[in-house]
């Protein structure tokens, strides 16, 4: 049961709980059985409390419990949170209903952004957790580097742009160098730097020497700078040397490398040596700087071949058959990439052949060995393969097993009719059927004999005359069925008329007798009909077998009551029986008359 209260909760409470009694269940009111009042504390949680109560009659055990609504917490249940991940706030609720920000969410409501740690507070903000956005002046990946003036080449700033030169520069960006020769000592030889303005010096050279940097020497060739036989000659700006050949550089100090002039030809590669170069010529070509052609067929390089024919460059090797290769000294196989399946390739003088793994078959391997190919269905069934290894054998008929191998007896159930012996070979069977039957079970008639040689008195000579007798013998036999019909039918009227007229004071009991044939039995047996010995006249229907049923009939009068002098015509008796055919069976059957009817007549 469960009840809402509405505003906060005060911790106590009043609960009555009775107990009734109902023992009709169409009433609406009980018998109170037991009431319990209770007054107690109960703070809210999702446990239950677990009272009992001892009365007279009964004891009661109940559970108890107080639950704040969805988004109210804390003790009187007036606290109210609701998780939320907006605009207005990125919080979820306590058990306690206290707001705890989610990862990268700070302050009351949590929808300050924590910024990037190390992020400047002052010079740097974020609208998203782990940014940093610098203010205008500001730069950095943690916004802690002001932004100088724009156009400040040596200096520094500690606000937005400003620029406060490096020690040694001066000028408004900081740009100006005000110790030329500290910093860059232009003075060559030993000449003195004086800076005399921002990047501006002056050099007093040393005696022998001249120049802005002092780096021009007076009367240079006296010293001989010259060497390895090259000639000095002095000019403006000191002297220079005039190498011989191999040597090169200022003073002709540095050996010529031969190679740099590219001497090999054919793209050969150019080696230095003492005196010179050798070059590594490619094959087909020889010479100092490989420009000669080689001879290979000189060195017999074609080994399997006919011929070899030099070529520039190269040589040609004519391959003698089954050989391969630019010196046809490789077998010419045609294993490669031949069988399948991992199948091994041999080769042969006429070719080659495959080598299959286990399971697999064809000339290249390419076939899966199928558990059919061995034919295990025996008497000719069918197998059809599931898997790789599991076979079914469809076995045909006459045969079962797993492949086919048993033999089923056609005869056990017997199928011949009339209980006649059955002989089974091979999987079929056949009947021994009785004198006068023929077919698989013995179901069929054999034809009536025909010719003068035939036992009995049937004497026809052609085919023709057995179906013609058959049917006269049939609409005879109809025609003597409908007459002796009739017949019980005048001898039954007459019958009554006698006694009508013999019995006259029971003329009212007898007018309300009714005559009614009853079916005593039906018979059925099959009847061959034999024509007779004369031939028929006209060509006869295919001859079948012919079964007629007799119905056997008794036509009675229900006797009547005795009258004061019996009379032979009264007396109740059991008229002619007549054997009719399936044909009246039905008429007979509803035959019912009244003797008012008979008197109408």
């Amino acid at each position: 049961m469960m009840m809402k209260m509405v505003g906060a909760w005060k911790k106590s409470f009043s609960l009555v709980l009775e107990a009734l009694d109902y023992d009709n269940d169409t009433s609406e009111s009980g018998q109170l059985i037991e009431r319990v009042l209770l007054s107690s504390m109960l703070n809210p949680s999702e446990q239950w409390q677990t009272y009992h109560h001892h009365g007279r009659p009964l004891s009661l055990e109940y559970r108890l419990r107080f639950r704040c609504d969805s988004n109210y917490y804390g003790p009187f249940c007036n606290k109210f949170c609701r998780a939320r991940d907006d605009f207005f706030g990125h919080f979820n609720c306590d058990p306690s209903g206290t707001k705890v920000c989610m990862e990268g969410w700070t302050g009351p409501e949590c929808k300050e952004a924590v910024c990037r740690q190390g992020c400047h507070q002052a010079h740097g903000s974020c609208t998203a957790p782990g940014e940093c956005k610098c203010h205008y002046g500001w730069k950095g990946s943690l916004c802690d580097q002001c932004v100088t003036f724009p156009g400040c080449v040596y200096g520094s700033c500690s606000e937005p742009w400003q620029c406060v030169c490096d020690v040694n520069w001066g000028g408004l960006l900081c740009d100006k160098d005000l110790n030329y020769c500290g910093t860059h000592q232009p003075c060559k030889n030993g000449g003195t730097c004086t800076n005399t303005e921002p990047n501006e010096y002056h050099c007093e050279c040393q005696e022998g020497f001249r120049g802005r940097n002092c780096d021009i020497v007076e009367h240079a060739c006296l010293s001989s700078p010259c060497v390895n036989g090259a000639t000095c000659v002095e000019d403006p700006t000191g002297f220079s040397c005039t190498c011989t050949n191999d040597w090169t550089g200022h003073t002709c100090a540095e050996m010529v490398r031969q190679c740099d002039r590219s001497p090999c030809g054919r793209g050969a590669t150019c080696q230095e040596a003492p005196g010179g170069y050798s070059c590594l010529c490619p094959p087909g070509w020889t010479g100092r700087t490989c420009q000669l052609d080689t001879n290979e067929c000189e060195m017999s390089i074609c080994v399997h071949a006919r011929s070899c024919r030099n070529l520039i460059g190269g040589y040609l090797c004519d391959c003698l058959p089954g050989w391969t290769g630019p010196n046809c000294d490789i077998r010419n196989s045609s294993c490669q990439g031949l069988c399948l399946n991992g199948g091994r390739c041999e080769d042969q003088v006429s070719g080659s052949r495959c080598l299959c793994q286990p399971g697999f078959l064809g000339k290249y391997c390419q076939n899966h060995d199928s558990p059919c190919d061995s034919a295990p269905c025996l008497h000719g069934g069918q197998c059809v393969e599931k898997d790789e290894r599991t076979i079914t054998c469809n076995c045909p008929t006459g045969f079962s097993g797993f492949f086919c191998e048993i033999a089923l007896d056609p005869c056990n159930p017997n199928p011949c009719q009339q209980g006649v012996p059955c002989h089974s070979t091979e999987g079929r069977y056949t009947c021994s059927c009785p004198e006068g039957y023929y077919g698989n079970e013995c179901m069929s008639l054999k034809k009536p004999c025909i010719g003068q040689h035939c036992p009995g008195a049937m004497s026809d000579t052609t085919h023709r005359g057995v179906s013609f007798y058959i049917i006269l013998v049939g609409v005879i036999t109809l025609v003597t069925v409908c007459g002796c019909a009739a017949c019980a039918f005048i001898l039954s009227h007459l019958h009554r008329k006698r006694k009508k007229q013999q019995a006259v004071p029971q003329e009212e009991g007898i007018n309300n007798q009714r005559e009614v044939v009853n079916l005593i039995r039906n018979v059925d047996r099959p009847v061959p009909l034999l024509p007779p010995a004369a031939p028929p006249a006209q060509p006869p229907a295919p001859p079948a077998p012919i079964s007629r049923c007799y119905e056997e009939i008794e036509l009675t009068l229900p006797p009547s009551p005795a009258p004061s002098h019996p009379s032979p015509a009264l007396k109740p008796a059991h008229g002619p029986k007549l054997d009719i055919s399936n044909r009246e069976r039905e008429k007979l059957n509803r035959f019912h008359y009244t003797e008012n009817q008979e008197q109408e007549a």
